[in-house]
């Protein structure tokens, strides 16, 4: 599954890395791993806390980070595209559809990476993405229904072992 996300990815980034506590499950992977740096599970806000904190290490004080979960194998072909825009914005954009935003689906700017590089996180009281979202000019990049995805979801979210056997069966429908 988390291969056609970074397939999906991969032509249209400079760097392509997983944020992860068990970085071992990722080792066939074509992409770098970083260990998520909070114990026990915090949600993706640590691996988003992870990924600013090498952005900010690495690149320049311009940097951004596209963001994206691996189970959610369905992203549209224009997912990065679409949320990079044309220029260059301080604005945290934010995939969206059917009227639903989806917060890890999201192209952080510096000024966010740098917030969320100084959070203290605890797996066992870490906020929520909305409330760390709420704190920055939020840009909603719509995007339509989908024959492409299950439910015409484009950002179909595989969280049950049901939710798999239809990603599975739709996959395998469209060869």
């Amino acid at each position: 599954m988390i291969g056609r996300v970074a397939d999906r990815l991969r032509p249209h980034v400079a760097e392509l890395l997983v944020a992860t506590d068990r970085p071992d499950l990722y080792a066939g992977l074509d992409a770098g791993c970083l260990r998520d740096h909070v114990p026990g599970y915090a949600g993706p806000l640590a691996g988003l806390q992870t990924g600013a904190r090498h952005a900010l290490a690495t690149q320049s004080r311009d940097a951004r980070l596209l963001s994206a979960p691996s189970d959610t194998p369905f992203l549209p072909e224009d997912f990065v595209p679409r949320l990079l825009g044309g220029t260059r914005s301080e604005r945290l954009r934010v995939a969206s559809s059917s009227g639903r935003l989806h917060p890890v689906c999201a192209l952080w700017p510096a000024v966010a990476l740098e917030f969320l590089a100084d959070q203290h996180l605890d797996a066992q009281a870490a906020p929520s993405l909305r409330s760390v979202m709420e704190r920055f000019d939020v840009e909603e990049v719509p995007f339509p229904s989908s024959p492409a995805a299950p439910g015409g979801d484009p950002f179909f979210n595989v969280n049950t072992p049901d939710d798999l056997g239809l990603a599975r069966e739709f996959a395998l429908s469209r060869g």
